[in-house]
C-alpha cells in the first residue's frame, strides 16, 4: 500500500477542492495542468539528494513505493505507507522552502 503526494507551483492560493482537480488533471497527463516552474526542479534535487529515486539497488531500503513521477511542472511521490509519516513531513518541508503547493489525495487537502 501506498501514501501518495503532489507537489507543483501555483502563483494563485490553492484549496483542497481545487487541488484535487489540478492533481486528477496531472495524472492524466493534462499539459496545461500546471505550468513549468524551476522550483520543482530544485525541489526534486533536494529531494534525490536525501531520498534517492526508487532503483533496483534500493528497492529494500527506499521510502519510494514506485519510481517518482515528474516533469518540469510537478512531483508526484508514492511512499511505502510504513514511512508516510515521516516522508510527508520531510516533504512538505521542502515543498513549503521552494514555495510549492504540496497535495494529500488521500485526504483532499493541501499540506502547509
Amino acid at each position: 500500500m501506498s501514501f501518495d503526494l503532489a507537489f507543483w507551483y501555483s502563483a494563485d492560493p490553492v484549496d483542497g477542492t481545487s487541488a484535487l482537480g489540478t492533481y486528477r488533471a496531472i495524472l492524466d497527463e493534462v499539459p496545461e495542468a500546471v505550468v513549468p516552474n524551476a522550483a520543482v526542479g530544485d525541489f526534486l534535487a533536494d529531494v534525490v539528494k536525501v531520498f534517492p529515486d526508487l532503483t533496483e539497488e534500493n528497492m529494500d531500503s527506499s521510502p519510494w513505493m514506485s519510481p517518482l513521477y515528474f516533469s518540469d511542472a510537478f512531483v508526484v511521490a508514492s511512499i511505502s505507507w510504513s514511512r508516510q509519516q515521516v516522508m510527508a513531513r520531510a516533504l512538505a518541508a521542502l515543498a513549503r522552502k521552494h514555495g510549492l503547493v504540496c497535495f494529500d489525495p488521500q485526504a483532499e487537502s493541501v499540506i502547509s
